[in-house]
């Protein structure tokens, strides 16, 4: 994956899916309950907004890390970053971190993609405190999250059935099942507990703005991307698509709001 291209990509949109994501990052954060003077390992923040929490968090006496794959990402979070975080480029699978330096880390959906997922995560281990912890959020099954699950199936409506899932390739759903993360975990010597939780996804606007976004990020916009370098996409397809995002979405709206479930694991992990 492209993480240069697609970090382009994201930060389009990153006040939509900052605000989508909010009550993920929300209780993620309880979780990691992190204290006044501690350092902190963020992985893979992308723009930054879990810096920000952290950050706060810590408080002037303390200090936080941030760690991601794509400068683009890296920049847009150092720019907005406080005194007391620094953001380095680099991949958390391999970086040589100084050991021990961490009294906890933290990561909001970052920790899917990697292509080693053991190896990774005893990389990790090396920069954590012994004793202390990783807490990170990261997505359910797919039928369980219909954040993807409608995109690929209005996608595969309208474009036909596209390459067969598999869960063991580095993505969004590399870790949706609790069984899978306590045994990648606990061979690369971590603790395990794994929180799995039911709750909404807060997206701003109607859902014409939501199929909006389905088009830039999501498995509807990967599908496009497909068929156009194929040479079959169509203004049809893309009208079609949008017209079929824009109402599946529609049925999630409560109250005047679109909440879609969502099932998020929460794994909190002690070194």
């Amino acid at each position: 994956m492209d993480w240069q291209e697609r970090a382009g990509i994201w930060l389009k949109v990153e006040e939509f899916t900052d605000t989508a994501h909010a009550p993920v990052r929300a209780a993620l954060m309880e979780r990691a309950n992190l204290q006044p003077g501690q350092s902190v390992l963020d992985i893979g923040p992308g723009g930054g907004v879990t810096l920000l929490d952290a950050a706060e968090a810590v408080g002037q006496t303390g200090q936080v890390t941030g760690i991601d794959i794509a400068p683009s990402f890296v920049e847009r979070a150092a720019a907005r970053a406080p005194e007391n975080v620094d953001v380095r480029t680099g991949d958390a699978s391999v970086y040589a971190f100084e050991s021990d330096s961490f009294d906890a880390a933290i990561s909001l959906f970052g920790v899917m993609f990697f292509n080693d997922l053991e190896s990774a995560f005893a990389n990790i281990r090396t920069a954590i405190k012994p004793g202390c912890k990783l807490t990170f959020a990261c997505w359910g099954p797919p039928p369980t999250n219909p954040w993807f699950a409608i995109s690929g199936s209005v996608a595969t409506k309208v474009l036909g059935p596209g390459p067969a899932f598999d869960p063991d390739a580095p993505g969004p759903m590399a870790l949706a099942e609790p069984d899978k993360i306590n045994r990648v975990l606990s061979q690369a010597g971590w603790h395990v507990d794994v929180d799995t939780v039911d709750l909404f996804l807060t997206p701003q606007g109607s859902p014409s703005n939501v199929a909006d976004l389905q088009f830039s990020v999501g498995g509807a916009a990967m599908r496009m991307v497909e068929a156009d370098k194929a040479g079959r996409l169509t203004d049809d397809h893309k009208e079609a698509i949008r017209a079929g995002l824009t109402a599946e979405f529609a049925k999630c709206v409560t109250d005047g709001a679109v909440r879609v479930p969502a099932r998020i694991n929460f794994v909190q992990a002690v070194a």
